[in-house]
């Protein structure tokens, strides 16, 4: 049996209770005003003035609900090219001599570490179509010859995964310290490795920049530590503070980071194996042009055809929208897709009727 690809987006995301990109600031900052505690929070105050002087909004003042907010991929976009540029904004500079210098570089990691928040706030209790798909596949004979591929940074895959201690997740990388829980180990016969590449990072990775060297935590509250307590987000090899393996949806994606890079290319490997891709909750967005390269590598560089399944409909979406993602596909993969009006749950329940 060729192998098949399941390609999470989004969508997937979405369909368990997790945010859209579109409403991550609102669902923020609305939680932000309920708590009513956060007057001396250096984030919260930086993050006030960068939405104030950029987009014009006062984010503890104004009506949540008329705010029309700007997308994730903006508030972060804009830093992230300044940096590409060596170009600040008035009263946000870069790193200089100043003794409060690279106030770009902070707001950029609170933006990153708002989402991780509102991911992790709106992903605990979650409605279990991910564990239902891994069942489902591990019932019918699937899961040791499906490749998983995640544009997410949450850990709904992840959870589901490992709710079995029959199935071990190799993710393409070593970490350190406890390299059993990251299946990298050997396993007996009776444990599956599933392969789960995070191609834009994860919640539940931690990277120490002095040591090169990536910890696999097992909560995602291990991210927000970065704020909460940082002495707990130290690597515990040379005390440097850890930072998140994140990589925003923004059209500037920095991709150094050299086990990211890892990823990326034992994806690529693993994808030219596969007979048939399956696209769930993904949009095949303008700015993921990187995506769009891997999978147009894979696509071409081969000397059978690769089956395409796209599933990306949920309740109550226009049609508009279904024809404008329909569109995008085509133009870029060719005319040979297999579009359904199917859901995300439609697939993890009836998952055998789109195995072929």
């Amino acid at each position: 049996m060729r192998k098949t690809a399941i390609f999470l987006g989004g969508g997937a995301s979405a369909a368990e209770g997790a945010p859209v990109q579109s409403m991550i600031f609102k669902k923020y900052f609305t939680a932000l005003r309920a708590e009513n505690n956060y007057s001396d929070c250096t984030l919260v105050q930086e993050l006030r003035a960068y939405f104030k002087q950029m987009f014009y909004i006062d984010v503890l003042q104004d009506d949540l609900d008329k705010i029309h907010f700007p997308t994730f991929e903006e508030a972060i976009g804009l830093l992230d090219l300044a940096v590409r540029k060596r170009q600040s904004f008035k009263n946000f500079d870069l790193e200089n001599l100043a003794q409060n210098s690279n106030r770009i570089g902070y707001i950029r990691q609170y933006l990153v570490l708002l989402m991780a928040g509102v991911l992790e706030d709106k992903t605990s209790v979650v409605r279990g179509f991910h564990r239902e798909l891994v069942e489902r596949l591990n019932e019918f004979g699937c899961l040791r010859d499906t490749i998983f591929i995640s544009t997410n940074y949450d850990i709904l895959i992840d959870r589901a995964l490992s709710f079995r201690d029959s199935i071990a997740i190799d993710y393409g990388i070593e970490f350190t310290a406890d390299r059993k829980k990251a299946g990298l180990l050997s396993l007996p016969q009776s444990v599956s490795l599933v392969t789960l590449y995070k191609v834009h990072g994860s919640l539940n990775w931690s990277y120490c920049p002095t040591c090169n060297s990536v910890k696999l935590i097992d909560q995602q509250q291990g991210i927000l530590n970065l704020l909460t307590d940082p002495s707990q987000a130290r690597c515990s090899q040379c005390q440097s503070v850890r930072t998140p393996v994140i990589v925003p949806p923004t059209f500037f994606k920095d991709m150094s980071n050299s086990f990211l890079t890892i990823v990326w290319h034992k994806t690529e490997m693993s994808l030219n194996d596969i007979g048939h891709l399956i696209f769930c909750g993904y949009s095949f967005p303008d700015a993921d042009m990187h995506i769009k390269y891997l999978i147009k590598r894979i696509q071409t560089n081969r000397t059978d055809k690769l089956k395409i399944t796209v599933i990306n409909n949920y309740p109550g979406k226009k049609a508009e929208k279904l024809d404008e993602e329909k569109e995008r596909y085509l133009r870029f993969l060719g005319t040979d897709i297999r579009f359904t009006n199917n859901t995300f749950e439609d697939f993890c329940r009836q998952t055998e009727n789109f195995i072929e």
